[in-house]
Parts: C-alpha cells; structure tokens; sequence
C-alpha cells in the first residue's frame, strides 16, 4: 500500500512539473498572449539562443564601434521567483572612431543589463529588453536575428526605442544604439 502511494504522488509530481514548464518555441507560438499556457519555468529545450552567445563587433554608419557580449543564463529567477527562464543577458561597449570608449555596460548586474524574453512567431528575432539613459528615453527593445539563417558569424542588431515622452534630455542627445537602425555584427 505504501509502495503504491508513492508511486502515485510521484507520477503526480511528475505531471504536475511537466506542465509547468514550456519551451521558448510554445511561448513563441501563441506570442506571449492570453492563450499561452500558466508555466513556472520557461525553457530553451531546442538550444536556439546557443547561436546567439558570444561576443560580436560591428561598426555603425557613423563610425561608432559596437563590442556585444551575450551569455545565456538557463532557469534564472522572475519576478519575485515566481517565473524562470532561459534566457539572454547581453552586456556592450561603443568607442567611436578612434577607439575612446563612449558607453559601457560590461560591469552592470544581470538586472541592469540587456535581458532577453522570447523568439518571434517565426523564430527568427529574438527581443530582449534595453536601458541606457532612463532620463533620456535610450531604452526599449533590442532584436537579434540572422540574415542568412546558414551563416550564424553575421547577426543583425535592430533597437526600437520606446515612445515615452520625456522632457529633461539635454538637446542633441544621441541614443546609444541608433533607433530603427541595423547594425551587422561578426562573431569574434
């Protein structure tokens, strides 16, 4: 008799926990919506932000350089533990020209830095999170995507700035990373 109550609460706590954990490609699906599943724990069962790690440079128009640095952190705490998830944390460093550093996040705390959320319903772009300058407005949503799916060295690095209004910004102020621009970047 106790063998068998045991069995059953384990197979229970087995089905229980599968069904809290779901894979980044399901959450893509129903797109983060309503219709998505309750889940505890949000995982990269397909590996497809392994792509994504690493450190990658590129050169914007204007001559500014871009180091990105992106690592992943697997079953990493949500809001007050409630969720995990697998997910991106990038950190970054712009020169310009002539090599004088102009921005720097590379000693930001996980929380301070670019963090990731969830692929498109395509698996294409992968968003995550972004702020430079609160008082300015230099944050919103950075997405990673690969041009050429067979060539995983050259990524492309779009940030769409959030369209808050903010009224203390000196004049003349440059977000870090170019608003609605891309930025190709080659994995070191």
């Amino acid at each position: 008799m106790k063998n068998k109550l045991v069995y059953i609460l384990i197979v229970f706590t087995s089905i229980f926990y599968k069904s809290q954990t779901i894979s980044l490609d399901e959450l893509s699906q129903c797109e983060n919506g309503p219709n998505c599943p309750d889940y505890k724990y949000l995982k990269d069962t397909n590996n497809r932000l392994n792509k994504f790690i690493g450190i990658w440079k590129g050169t914007y128009t204007d001559g500014r350089i871009y180091e990105f640095h992106f690592v992943k952190k697997e079953n990493d705490g949500g809001w007050f533990n409630e969720k995990f998830w697998d997910k991106l944390i990038g950190r970054f460093i712009v020169k310009d020209n002539i090599g004088n550093i102009i921005y720097t996040s590379m000693n930001n705390n996980d929380l301070n830095s670019m963090s990731g959320y969830y692929f498109d319903k395509d698996l294409k772009k992968y968003k995550l999170s972004y702020t430079a300058n609160a008082d300015c407005n230099d944050g919103g949503y950075i997405y990673l995507s690969f041009p050429d799916p067979n060539n995983l060295n050259q990524m492309k690095l779009v940030f769409m700035q959030d369209m808050d209004i903010i009224t203390s910004c000196p004049t003349g102020y440059k977000t870090v990373i170019p608003d609605a621009k891309a930025i190709i970047l080659t994995k070191q």
